[in-house]
């Protein structure tokens, strides 16, 4: 660090002015003080030195002025007034001056003091909820305090010490006598000063038996009732409990001064229950056995569980019982007379003379009360059969039909059921003679059903076997199932139907004679003459009626042959052109179709003949196809073969294709096309006379004569029609510059 010059001569002047500092001596008044009462003083010195500042250190920690601690004037001596324990040190002092500095050797304070802090420890610690110890317990009381030189005790029991002079106080099998309070003084002889601590210690005998038990009568509804509760050992108090609640007083219960004995008056139901008397004081409780009060009441008005009624031949029980505590003893009278004891009473086989009054008296021995209740039995004699039975003639729809129930036994009411639902009166059915009989006034169709009949008193009853009515109508309007229409060399099957019951017997007749029975006929390999009506007559031999129907059957020839045929010319563009369907056997219609879709008319297609003919106004190429005819009755159909439809057309103007200049020595080839159906015929000329047949015109080697023109005529044979076209041809001689153009053109 560099300084300032000024501070620089200063500093070199002080150095001539300065003593440098030697042997820094720590001096104390005293080292071994009483805590509170004695005061250190501490004097710093030097051998040498001037220009003197001091700093003070306890420990590691600058030491500074406060209430208790005093620095001298120029800081050389440091008093401590009121010593205590931690000014103990070590103390040094350190002084410097402006060129040196120096430490002196410590100095520690033996500070004595104390006893202070006692505690005293009781083993073993109370247990929750007490507050003294059992007789006979080992109980240890130890004391501690802080103390400088250690402290010395002594141990007082109420007041008086005792023979015990260490920190512990044992006390082995502890009687009630030994209760009281225990002092622990702590002493220490420097100081001169104690410090005492007691506490209480209870000793007592815990509880060793309680009973719980009646006192006086047995507990009766509405009564007075006193529960006792007797303890062996020493009470603070007694907790009642019932059902494990405990019992708080009420304006029916009530508890001696000493809370042993507790009344309820009057007791009711409400106080039956589990009672428990429980006993504590400082050291213990106990708790007696359960006292189960059950409250004694009764007889209330007994109850008779019987039928009120029974058959003949039965035994019959009579139970009886009434609402008691302890439960009742029963006796039996029957019209006054004894005749069982108990709650049950079993009659022998009853007959009518068993009808009559049973009366049962219940009686309490605790309350000394009874109470009676009558019942009187019916005895009636058992339905024994039932049955279903028609009344006249069978059932015929619309007309009237009767059932009659026929029983045995005593019979109080008769009940109807069809198919095992109750049946009514209504407007088309009545019941008679107390439900024996049910009339249908005009029975229907939804009368059918299994009926039966129910007969019942109050103690039996018997249902009837089921009685199936089925109501016997018809023969309805037959019905006649068959084709209306046949081919010939076939066998037709009809079925005649009528709704009837039961079923009907039938006849069958052609054109008014009669041909064969029964619901089914099968004619012979059907000719024209089959043609005619077929009647069916129905015939009920219940209802004695009949029913008739009849059919027509149409007899035809079928479809054996179709075939798609041109009609004139062949078709050429633009012309009219026309198919015919040829057909064999009986045709009801004709249909035709392109490529497998219907054709319908249009304004270049026309149908006639009945659709024999396909008439084309103005045939265009894009009538080319696969064309079928179809022909069909009600009984058969039949589809032509495909017929090839190629409209003709042409020839267009041809084209020649090839070279336009020849080399003299060259072949030359043309070609003549030309569109057209059937194809074209081609013919070549040459300056108008003809030189080669065919599409295809192949020179010689060529000369000068060649030059001219070429002309091909195309020929249609089916439609008669030609087209021509010419080209000329330049023949030159065969030079350079020829071969050049030559390639040139070529």
């Amino acid at each position: 660090m560099e300084y300032p010059l000024v501070w620089v001569l200063i500093l070199v002047l002080l150095n001539f002015t300065t003593e440098p500092i030697s042997n820094v001596t720590l001096r104390a008044n005293a080292t071994d003080l009483v805590e509170l009462n004695d005061t250190a003083i501490f004097t710093c010195s030097v051998s040498s030195g001037t220009s003197l500042s001091y700093r003070w250190l306890n420990g590691s920690s600058e030491v500074t002025a406060s209430d208790r601690v005093w620095l001298g004037v120029g800081y050389n001596t440091l008093t401590i007034v009121s010593v205590t324990r931690y000014d103990e040190g070590p103390f040094r002092c350190e002084v410097i001056n402006g060129i040196s500095n120096g430490t002196s050797q410590p100095i520690g304070l033996n500070v004595r003091y104390g006893p202070s802090n006692l505690t005293m420890m009781v083993v073993p610690e109370m247990t929750v909820g007490h507050t003294a110890y059992k007789t006979g317990s080992v109980i240890t009381l130890s004391c501690s305090a802080q103390s400088k030189p250690a402290e010395s005790f002594k141990w007082r029991f109420n007041g008086t010490f005792l023979n015990e002079q260490s920190p512990k106080l044992s006390l082995q099998n502890t009687r009630e006598n030994q209760t009281g309070s225990y002092t622990c003084l702590a002493y220490n002889n420097v100081t001169l000063r104690y410090a005492t601590m007691s506490t209480m210690i209870k000793i007592v005998e815990p509880i060793s038996a309680v009973s719980l038990n009646r006192d006086g009568n047995l507990p009766i509804l509405d009564q007075s009732f006193t529960l006792r509760c007797e303890v062996t050992g020493p009470v603070d108090y007694i907790h009642w409990l019932m059902n494990g609640q405990l019992i708080s007083l009420n304006n029916r219960t009530f508890f001696s001064t000493d809370n042993n004995t507790m009344v309820i008056n009057p007791i009711q139901f409400s106080d039956n229950g589990e009672y428990l008397c429980e006993a504590f004081n400082a050291v213990s409780n106990l708790t007696s056995m359960t006292y189960k009060l059950v409250v004694n009441f009764g007889p209330e008005r007994p109850a008779v569980t019987s039928p009120d009624i029974a058959m003949t031949g039965h035994i019959v029980t009579f139970n009886c019982s009434a609402s008691s505590q302890p439960p009742s003893q029963f006796s039996w009278f029957f019209n006054g007379s004894q005749v069982a004891t108990g709650s049950v009473y079993k009659t022998g086989p009853l007959t009518l003379a068993s009808n009559g009054e049973y009366t049962c008296v219940a009686f309490n021995n605790i309350t000394g009360r009874n109470r009676t209740v009558s019942k009187m039995l019916i005895v009636v004699d058992p339905v024994t059969m039932t049955m279903v039975k028609a009344m006249g003639s069978q059932p015929i729809l619309n007309q009237t039909f009767s059932l009659t129930c026929e029983t045995s036994g005593t019979i109080y009411s008769i009940h109807w059921m069809r198919n095992g639902w109750p049946l009514y009166a209504d407007n088309r059915t009545d019941f008679s003679m107390n439900n024996k009989t049910l009339t249908f006034n005009s029975v229907q169709h939804s009368d059918n059903g299994d009926y039966q009949c129910s007969a019942s008193n109050p103690l039996s009853n018997m249902t009837s076997p089921e009685y199936r009515l089925i109501v016997n109508y018809g023969p309805e309007r037959p019905v006649i199932m068959s084709p209306n229409i046949a081919m010939t060399g076939h066998i037709v099957t009809f079925n005649c139907s009528a709704s009837s019951q039961p079923p009907s017997q039938f006849s069958w007749f052609f054109n008014g004679s009669q041909v064969a029975t029964g619901s089914v006929y099968k004619t012979g390999p059907l000719t024209l003459a089959s043609h005619g009506e077929y009647t069916c007559v129905a015939f009920n031999n219940v209802t004695v009626r009949n029913s008739t129907v009849s059919k027509m059957l149409t007899v035809i020839a079928p479809v054996t042959m179709t075939m798609v045929k041109v009609i004139g010319a062949q078709p050429i563009l633009n012309e009219r052109f026309s198919l015919t369907c040829d057909t064999t056997g009986t045709v009801y219609s004709i249909h035709w179709m392109k490529n497998g879709w219907l054709l319908y008319a249009d304004n270049r297609t026309d149908f006639s003949m009945n659709n024999k003919t396909l008439t084309f106004n103005s045939v265009q190429h894009s009538d080319n196809g696969d064309y079928q005819c179809s022909a069909s009755n009600p009984l058969s159909n039949m589809t032509s073969p495909n017929y090839r439809l190629i409209v003709n057309y042409g020839p267009e103007m041809p084209v020649i294709t090839g070279p336009a200049i020849g080399e003299t020595g060259h072949n030359l080839t043309l070609n003549c096309l030309a569109s057209s159906q059937p194809p074209s015929q081609f013919r070549w000329f040459f300056n108008g006379s003809q030189v080669a047949a065919g599409s295809v015109y192949e020179t010689g080697p060529l000369t000068l004569a060649s030059h001219g023109e070429y002309t091909c005529v195309a020929f249609n044979n089916v439609t008669g029609r030609n087209r021509t076209v010419s080209k000329m041809l330049t023949i030159i001689g065969k030079t350079e510059e020829t071969s050049k153009l030559f390639n040139l053109y070529m």
